[in-house]
């Protein structure tokens, strides 16, 4: 026993010391040099805060995430743990509150706060008279499930009038990983794993992964003349993208079981697929979303026409990255804004 004992320490030292050293090293060099300020160092890792908020997000944090840092730009995490200005818990009196849930492109990565859907889809509904607000519950990495767990758990305590569901390219294959990330962040809550997380994620060992993961990517693109796709959703054998649509579709179900008793509508925001359209592909994606949405009689929005009318560098941040630009954010507000003026339950 003692002898095996011995045996797993000096493997996991062995293990263990060269990253160590590389730590070492790399923090007499200057590392971690916080240029490389990750989306990830904006979570909550603290269970007594987290009990008192709502978003996931450290409340009150102020910061400007610098990776990559052609696109860095600012974030401001509300008090009650969600990007945005500061709201009360309860809407006041007269005052329609849309909750928006989504991922990466409802909170808005690489964009300023006015830049993102929700804060556009706001500026756009005062404008034609609406006393509204709209809230960004998005996170990075969520597919429905996180964005169901999310509002029964939480995003009810908000009190929302609407909530609108963002839909993007990678939702349906998201389902295939097991284990929903909402899940995930709750779970570093407990037994010292977010201090761990934190302390990853303020490593220099973390800023080597970040700045080898950009350098990888533009590497393979400059060798083979191609643009990733982290987005895309081509890449699911048909078979199994049925199964997980079935997938996608109960949990849908189960967002509407929360929502209906209590009178809240549900509306769904389709976001293009960058791939289908720099590939001339069919959106396939959004004319089955349009009927689970149409079976359910649910609303649905889709901003897919504007998006074919411009060139796609004005609408995404490629060749950078494959997410929405200001543009491309502003028309999914504008597709929301006419939808939701003339529909009386956004009143």
């Amino acid at each position: 026993m003692i002898g095996a004992l011995r045996q797993g320490i000096a493997t996991l030292l062995i293990g263990v010391a060269p990253l160590l050293l590389l730590e070492g090293g790399l923090r007499l060099a200057g590392w971690p040099t916080e240029r490389v300020r990750s989306f990830s160092k904006l979570l909550n890792f603290d269970a007594e805060s987290w009990e008192r908020a709502v978003g996931v997000f450290q409340p009150g944090a102020r910061s400007t995430v610098l990776w990559p840092p052609e696109l860095a730009y600012e974030v401001h995490v509300n008090a009650l743990g969600l990007r945005g200005p500061e709201i009360e818990r309860r809407p006041p009196p007269g005052r329609t509150r849309i909750l928006a849930l989504g991922d990466s492109m409802t909170f808005g990565y690489y964009l300023e706060e006015p830049e993102t859907w929700p804060a556009r889809l706001e500026a756009r509904l005062r404008a034609a008279g609406r006393d509204v607000e709209v809230v960004n519950a998005g996170s990075g990495g969520w597919s429905i499930e996180s964005e169901t767990r999310f509002l029964e758990e939480r995003g009810l305590r908000l009190e929302p009038h609407r909530v609108l569901l963002a839909f993007c390219a990678n939702d349906i294959a998201d389902l295939d990983r097991g284990g929903a990330v909402y899940e995930g962040q709750k779970r570093s809550l407990g037994g010292g794993r977010g201090l761990l997380t934190g302390a990853l994620y303020t490593s220099a060992l973390y800023e080597l992964y970040l700045r080898a993961q950009v350098a990888w990517k533009r590497w393979r693109e400059e060798r083979t003349g191609e643009h990733a796709e982290p987005l895309t959703s081509v890449d699911v054998p048909p078979e199994r993208a049925d199964e997980l649509w079935e997938v996608y579709a109960d949990w849908l179900d189960r967002m509407l079981a929360i929502l209906a008793p209590r009178g809240i509508p549900l509306t769904i925001v389709y976001i293009p697929d960058v791939f289908r359209l720099d590939h001339g592909l069919p959106a396939t994606d959004e004319a089955r979303l349009r009927a689970l949405a149409s079976e359910r009689d649910i609303g649905f929005v889709s901003p897919l026409p504007a998006f074919e009318a411009h060139p796609l560098d004005e609408v995404y941040l490629i060749p950078l990255d494959d997410h929405l630009s200001a543009r491309g954010a502003d028309l999914v507000a504008e597709a929301l804004a006419e939808a939701l003026v003339l529909t009386p339950a956004a009143e």
